[in-house]
């Protein structure tokens, strides 16, 4: 059977975890907070938080009470005949072990036949060498039911995410940075132009940055704002700036860039907070100024600034922060036309 390493490096989704004998309990908010919204992005994030568990321990979890979102069967049931008869090449109404195989090409799995050999087992509980479609039902509604509940999770996750305005001082590991900018770059973007670029900031260039801002206030007259700002900067654990790419002559594209790379930067801060880091996105005037570009490393010929992202551990915690309050609902910005 796929060992936890197999399934990080194949990247499995959901039903092909389950397929294989997975199971996964529900995660803790503090655990996972947001998964980024690739399935693969969520069961590789499962996999490193230790949330899959082995086989044995699966009818205990799926049987337990947390499993609370579970919809009407029919459609399921439906598309669960569909796919058993297109697995069942030879229609005899039962599949083997090398059909089986099959279906989980078809789902997208790369799994060897000792793969399917094992699940084959465990599926033909009666030992007869061939599952009907009452075998395959309970599994794949089981699949469903289980894969609908990290859904739910992710969903109230990507709604829970808010910004972080105070952080404390213990830095982030660079471990879950670079798990942040994995997910960033999974965004969608046109043609694969992968438009992004992320520039962590040191401590040395942060105090620069401060004493930039500093300047701009003070020669607004704003004295007492100036050193309170400056303090609050240097506060900050984490900086991440982002650019996107120019494309000089082709304004369309170069707005798909832009459109691609904050989604990319929403992804990165969805994934911080999954592992209980807060982000702010942020744009001052500061970062207007050819001075900051040039400290970033920023060419201003070939890219633009799209955002800087504070991240670190919230203060008091991300779960007590209080959100800000929606002004719109689903109805409010949601339009149907026939």
């Amino acid at each position: 059977m796929l060992r936890k390493r197999d399934m990080r490096r194949r990247m499995l989704t959901p039903y092909q975890a389950l397929a294989l004998g997975f199971a996964v309990s529900t995660p803790t908010p503090k655990t996972l907070a947001f998964v980024p919204a690739s399935p693969l992005n969520l069961v590789h994030t499962l996999m490193r938080q230790n949330t899959f568990l082995p086989k044995e321990g699966r009818s205990r979890i799926l049987s337990s009470s947390s499993i609370t979102c579970l919809r009407a069967v029919s459609a399921e049931e439906i598309h669960a005949r569909e796919v058993f008869s297109i697995v069942d090449a030879d229609t005899s109404g039962a599949i083997d072990a090398t059909e089986l195989g099959e279906m989980l090409r078809m789902l997208d799995l790369d799994a060897k036949q000792s793969d399917a050999d094992a699940l084959f087992k465990y599926l033909d509980s009666e030992g007869t060498g061939a599952i009907k479609f009452d075998d395959f039902a309970p599994w794949y509604s089981e699949a469903i039911s289980a894969a609908e509940v990290i859904s739910e999770t992710v969903r109230s996750n990507i709604i829970g995410r808010r910004t972080i305005s105070m952080f404390d001082q213990t830095p982030v590991s660079d471990e879950t940075f670079r798990r942040a900018i994995e997910c960033a770059i999974a965004a969608p973007n046109q043609s694969m132009s992968e438009p992004w670029r992320f520039i962590k900031i040191g401590t040395e260039t942060v105090k620069e940055i401060a004493r930039m801002n500093t300047d701009i206030l003070m020669d607004s007259g704003l004295w007492e704002a100036a050193g309170a700002k400056q303090l609050r900067l240097l506060s900050i654990p984490g900086w991440c700036v982002v650019t996107s790419k120019l494309t000089p002559g082709d304004p369309q594209a170069e707005e798909e860039d832009f459109a691609a790379t904050c989604c990319a930067m929403q992804n990165f801060m969805l994934s911080m907070w999954s592992e209980g880091i807060g982000t702010k996105w942020m744009r001052g005037p500061v970062t207007k100024t050819p001075e900051f570009a040039k400290l970033c490393g920023i060419n201003t010929e070939e890219e633009k600034f799209v955002g800087c992202i504070w991240y670190g551990f919230a203060s008091g915690g991300l779960t007590n922060t209080t959100p800000w309050q929606r002004k719109k609902s689903i109805n409010d910005v949601l339009d149907i036309v026939p």
